[in-house]
């Protein structure tokens, strides 16, 4: 009778062992797994609809940076979302951020996405949290009208921001669609225009550098620039729907002569 009561013991014990393992290979204990189902988007809205950005732009979900924070600081932190392992996290409420490039960057290639879910670790459990990322900084482009291009022959244009970034717009240079390429800004800082323009009589005029509206997170927009018509002559510019009052200043040929 000894001899049974050790066996059902014995396997007691067999049972007890083989069921801490839990399932997923998860413990018994308050641990459990996130797994997350992260989607990046290429679209950002402007201030009536949406764009898409160019392919070249957008980062694979794999290239994004990953910090999982908890009630008592970080937990784990990857450089890169590819090498996420799924690490044992015990039970609670935690943060995850995706992160891909630098919010202060300015320039083409200096886009900025960010996304974050808060979810539960739950013990023995692995759970699926999405986590949707979008462009978290600014764009910006310039889009030229025909009438614009017809009345200035030639033009040269500058676009700094209050940050210090700075570029320039040639009219020789603008794409057949009068649009330029998309610039990464920061987010809430002052956009100013400045330049030059030969008009098709032979005018060469100036444009001060002049305050044109101040960016938006996860915004594009759009300056767009046109010729005063039906006898109102000058630029008229707009910064989305928003018009933009720019001097036209003549500029005097050999003032010493």
């Amino acid at each position: 009778m000894r001899r049974i009561w050790i066996a059902v013991a014995a396997a007691v014990v067999l049972c007890a062992t083989g069921c801490s393992e839990g399932k997923e290979g998860l413990p018994a204990g308050g641990e459990g797994r996130v797994v997350f189902d992260c989607t990046v988007s290429a679209f950002v809205g402007t201030r009536a609809d949406t764009r898409t950005l160019p392919s070249g732009t957008v980062p694979d979900e794999g290239a994004l940076a990953l910090v999982l924070s908890g009630a008592e600081g970080t937990a784990a932190s990857y450089d890169a979302f590819a090498d996420y392992d799924q690490p044992l996290l015990r039970e609670g409420t935690y943060t995850a951020a995706f992160v891909y490039g630098n919010p202060d960057a300015e320039g083409p290639d200096a886009a900025c996405f960010a996304g974050e879910g808060t979810f539960d670790v739950v013990a023995r459990k692995t759970v699926t949290e999405p986590v949707a990322v979008s462009l978290a900084n600014s764009v910006v482009s310039l889009a030229f009208t025909e009438w614009f291009r017809g009345y200035y022959t030639d033009f040269s244009l500058t676009v700094h921001t209050a940050s210090g970034f700075r570029t320039g717009f040639v009219g020789s240079q603008i794409s057949s669609s009068g649009e330029t390429a998309p610039v990464f800004v920061k987010a809430g800082t002052e956009l100013f225009l400045s330049g030059s323009a030969t008009k098709s009589n032979g005018v060469e005029v100036s444009f001060p550098e002049t305050l044109v509206g101040t960016t938006a997170a996860r915004t594009w927009h759009t300056v767009t620039l046109d010729a005063g018509q039906a006898g109102r002559a000058g630029i008229v510019v707009t910064l989305d729907d928003t018009p933009v009052a720019v001097e036209e200043i003549p500029v005097e040929l050999n003032p010493d002569a």
